[in-house]
């Protein structure tokens, strides 16, 4: 967690003294590492500073900054927004782990454990997630949901599920919602059906009563079957309890209310969605549900609605999963941004750079392991061949090929607190639907290496050319722009710009790389960069130079190659020509 480049080499010789150990895990240091981290006052002084190997020095900054991101984007919106959001995330009692201490099970943030100590302790799932946009006041509908599962279907969710349904069904004073959409991603198997069918017979029972009015529900998976599932574990409930009529022809299957509520459940596909106004719309597994489904289906059905709900749950997709995508991009910039948005978005999954073959991050993507799912089993199905459905299916990871363009965890131990406040290079770059506009800033330090942050991300060119305003403020700072948005660039901005394309992506994308690998490019750890660097595949061309491929990688990566552009100019030697003599003739 230390940052070495920060660190004086006197001091780190008199921690890494010949024959010291890692205070970890006893291995061979060749790090030193704060007990207290130096964002939390921890100080570069020998009491506070132990020797540590790399990989232990790595997976304690990958647990702190898991712990922290969501306390850095709550604080960050504190200066912005009234009513105050509270942060949980740092008990005000923790304390700093003593040098006896060991890396261990109780130490880590959110790795919840029986009772039981020592090495014996069986892991059970995370209840928080490890991505979660932000979420104002603490009023929500989710603990309804939750007593009403318990009175109706004989169940008691589990923290996890009354913790997603309460973010996506959290309310203002006035009892509207304040989310229209909402996106939960876990592994498979953890109860996701459960916690959505609970949902649904709320909605009709309760929230229809209390909404004074009739509501319509819709729920739609992938598959019909999968879909049809849900109605046969809550019709016959909703018949019985509540006097609903059935209906139960396969694919036309509806249960409608006696106030006249009425549910529907479809198949995914455009024909099937279509039409309608609809309050409450439920979308199982959309890793596999096309976009047309969604954003030219399901979403204008709930347009006209008062305060409507769309409820999105899903495991990990690929790269074909082109609407999952864009809801994850769109969670991801809210928590960058600290901001709370119609989205709601919540993703269990290991952080970036640990070691997943850890049994220990499995509880990150798995928050029902050890209760409805066994460690055991998870070991049993990672022994299958196709590693790339394991990984996806069971640790929730958006898997990229394997040409993949830098080692695991490089990127998590390159973060950095802070950035020059002026200069450097803007790069700007459009996403390939041009459904985003992003800004990435590198600058040079004082030790020739650079340090990179996210500047803005918007969903709009004019709302792009604002932010570049903002930023061109500083006379200082130069611009790399690509073809497609030089088109449109301002007049005065042009003789501090640089076009950059393709051509510059072959040539500095080595070269970056290099720079990571060897400590000299720096971050400040936005979680959307961090997605756009890790899920970047790079292609070596026959001809020479290698490049960040679009098509290659399983998603967006157009803040990697702003990164890229930005980070390779602003470490240019600056050329500091001497005064010039003239001697004139008189």
């Amino acid at each position: 967690m230390a940052s070495q480049r920060t660190l004086p080499k006197a001091l780190r010789a008199q921690v890494l003294v010949p024959g010291a150990l890692c205070h970890w895990c006893g291995g061979v240091p060749t790090e030193c590492d704060h007990l207290i981290e130096f964002d939390r006052g921890g100080t570069n002084t020998l009491d506070n500073l132990v020797p540590s190997c790399k990989p232990c020095n790595a997976k304690r900054g990958a647990l702190y900054k898991a712990k922290k991101d969501s306390a850095t984007m709550q604080a960050r919106n504190l200066s912005m927004q009234k009513p105050k959001a509270k942060n949980d995330f740092f008990d005000k009692n923790e304390t700093a782990p003593h040098p006896s201490f060991v890396v261990s099970e109780k130490n880590q943030p959110e790795l919840a454990v029986t009772g039981l100590t020592g090495t014996d302790q069986p892991l059970t799932g995370r209840t928080l997630p490890r991505l979660e946009t932000l979420v104002l006041g603490g009023k929500s509908y989710g603990p309804q949901v939750a007593q009403w599962a318990r009175d109706h279907l004989s169940v008691s969710l589990m923290d996890w599920q009354v913790h997603a349904l309460s973010g996506q069904l959290a309310h203002d004073d006035a009892g509207d919602l304040v989310h229209r959409e909402s996106c939960v991603s876990t592994g498979r198997q953890q109860g996701k059906t459960l916690a959505f069918s609970a949902l649904i017979g709320w909605w009709l029972t309760v929230e229809a009563t209390r909404r004074g009015e009739p509501q319509t529900v819709l729920s739609a998976a992938h598959k019909l079957d999968r879909a049809s599932a849900v109605f046969l574990l809550l019709a016959p409930i909703l018949e019985a309890k509540f006097g609903a009529k059935i209906g139960w022809s396969y694919g036309r299957q509806s249960a409608t209310m006696p106030d006249g509520s009425r549910w529907e459940v479809r198949a995914a596909t455009p024909q099937n969605a279509h039409g309608g106004s609809v309050d409450l719309a439920i979308l199982d597994e959309i890793w596999s549900i096309p976009a047309t489904v969604i954003f030219d289906a399901v979403r204008p059905s709930q347009i006209a609605r008062k305060s409507p709900l769309l409820s999105m749950w899903s495991t990990a997709g690929d790269e074909s999963s082109t609407a999952f995508l864009l809801l994850r991009e769109q969670g991801i910039n809210a928590i960058d941004a600290g901001v709370q948005r119609q989205l709601y978005f919540a993703e269990w999954s290991p952080p970036p750079g640990v070691n997943i073959d850890d049994q220990k991050w499995w509880a990150w993507s798995n928050p029902a392991l050890g209760k409805t799912v066994q460690l055991s089993a998870l070991v049993a199905a990672s022994q299958s061949p196709d590693r790339a459905s394991w990984l996806r299916a069971h640790l929730n990871l958006w898997v990229a090929a394997a040409q993949g363009w830098m080692p695991i965890g490089i990127w998590e131990q390159r973060k950095v607190d802070g950035i020059a406040p002026t200069g450097g290079v803007l790069s700007i770059d459009s996403s390939v639907d041009d459904s985003r506009y992003v800004g990435v800033r590198s600058v040079a330090n004082n030790d020739g290496s650079v340090t990179c942050t996210v500047e803005f991300t918007t969903e709009s060119e004019q709302a792009m050319w604002l932010q570049v305003e903002r930023v061109l403020t500083d006379q200082t700072v130069q611009l790399a722009i690509t073809p497609t948005l030089d088109v449109h660039l301002p007049e005065m901005y042009r003789r501090r710009s640089t076009v950059v394309g393709y051509g510059e992506l072959l040539k500095f994308t080595s070269l970056v790389r290099n720079m990571i690998l060897e400590g000299r490019l720096w971050h400040t750890g936005e979680n959307s960069l961090a997605e756009h660097v890790n899920r970047a595949v790079m292609i070596k061309l026959s001809g020479g130079g290698s490049a960040l491929s679009s098509q290659k990688s399983p998603g967006p990566i157009e803040l990697a190659r702003c990164m890229i552009f930005a980070s390779a100019m602003a470490s240019r030697p600056i050329t500091k020509n001497k005064p010039m003599l003239v001697v004139v003739n008189r």
